[in-house]
C-alpha cells in the first residue's frame, strides 16, 4: 500500500531501511522481492537431501523507480534474502554495513507446553550463489556509524531517518546520483 501510493504520488525514489531487521518468513521476503523486481531470480535455496530450488521473479513489480536498501549487522535472515535479491538484480544499491548473515530457513513447529522449536530445513544462497552464512551481505556503500553516532541515534529514534542519521544521508545522496541516471534515461526513450 505504501509502495502504490507514494508511486501515485510521483515520488523520484525509494530508501527501504532495513537496518535492525531480524528477518521472519522466506515467503514474505520473496512477495517483497517481487514488489520491487520484474525479472531475475530471488534466492536460491538447497534443502537437507540437498534439493535445490531456485525461486524466480515475476512481472509484478510496483514501481521502477530508483531505489537504496539501509542495511546493519541486525539485518538478518528474510531481510538478507530480500537485500541480496534487489543486490544481485543490480536493482537496489546497499548502504550501510554487513549484514548479519544468516543463510538458514528454519520451520517453526509448536509443542505441547506452548514453547516451540526452530528446525533448520535449508540454506539459501543469494541469485548469484554467494552464500552469506557468518559474513552477511557486503554493501555497495559502506558507511559505520561511530560510537557516538549510534548513541546519540539510539538515545533518540526519532533520529533515524533524518539529517542526524549519516547512513540515511548517505542512501539519500545514493538515491539522488540513481534518480539522475533514471531520469536521464526515461527522458531519452
Amino acid at each position: 500500500a505504501a509502495i502504490t501510493k507514494l508511486e501515485s504520488q510521483n515520488v523520484d525514489g525509494f530508501v527501504l531501511d532495513l537496518r535492525g531487521n531480524p528477518g521472519g518468513l522466506l515467503n514474505a521476503s520473496i512477495e517483497i522481492a517481487e514488489m520491487w523486481l520484474n525479472r531475475g531470480f530471488i534466492v536460491h535455496t538447497v534443502d537437507r537431501q540437498g534439493k535445490a530450488d531456485d525461486i524466480r521473479a515475476h512481472p509484478t513489480a510496483l514501481t521502477q523507480r530508483p531505489l537504496v536498501v539501509l542495511v546493519d549487522g541486525d539485518s538478518a535472515s528474510s531481510s538478507e534474502i530480500l537485500t541480496g535479491a534487489l543486490q544481485d538484480n543490480h536493482r537496489a544499491k546497499v548502504i550501510g554495513t554487513s549484514t548479519f548473515g544468516k543463510a538458514l530457513v528454519q520451520s517453526v513447529h509448536k509443542l505441547s507446553d506452548g514453547s516451540g522449536v526452530a528446525i533448520t530445513v535449508a540454506q539459501y544462497f543469494t541469485p548469484k550463489g554467494t552464500d552469506i552464512s557468518h559474513k552477511g551481505i557486503t554493501p555497495d556503500v559502506a558507511i559505520t556509524l561511530t560510537p557516538e553516532q549510534s548513541k546519540t541515534l539510539y538515545s533518540d529514534p526519532s533520529r533515524f531517518a533524518t539529517f542526524n542519521d549519516p547512513q540515511y544521508m548517505q542512501a539519500v545522496r545514493s538515491l539522488q546520483q540513481s534518480i539522475h541516471s533514471y531520469q536521464r534515461q526515461h527522458q531519452n526513450a
